[in-house]
């Protein structure tokens, strides 16, 4: 995940010496939650999916379904393909 996003041009901290508590749930909002880190992740594109008749940005939409998805981590390996 941290790969994809810098890729993506995300330049910020990385969390490297939180590595286990991002992997045992707990660091993980904090990071996915910032809005650079989701837009590096998802993109910024307007997606077809609107709200109050404005069209949303993927990253948006994106977040939107990780905070309803049951098993977060799964989602974000199946979001992230």
């Amino acid at each position: 995940m941290m790969s994809q996003a810098k890729s993506r041009g995300y330049s910020g901290c990385d969390y490297k010496y939180e590595i286990g508590f991002i992997l045992n749930d707990t660091n993980i909002y904090s990071l996915v939650f910032r809005e650079d880190f989701a837009k590096a992740l998802w993109g910024e594109d307007i997606s077809l999916w609107e709200v109050n008749g404005k069209g949303v940005e993927r990253w948006q939409r994106y977040l939107k379904f990780f905070i309803k998805a049951n098993d977060k981590w799964k989602f974000l390996d199946k979001s992230l393909g």
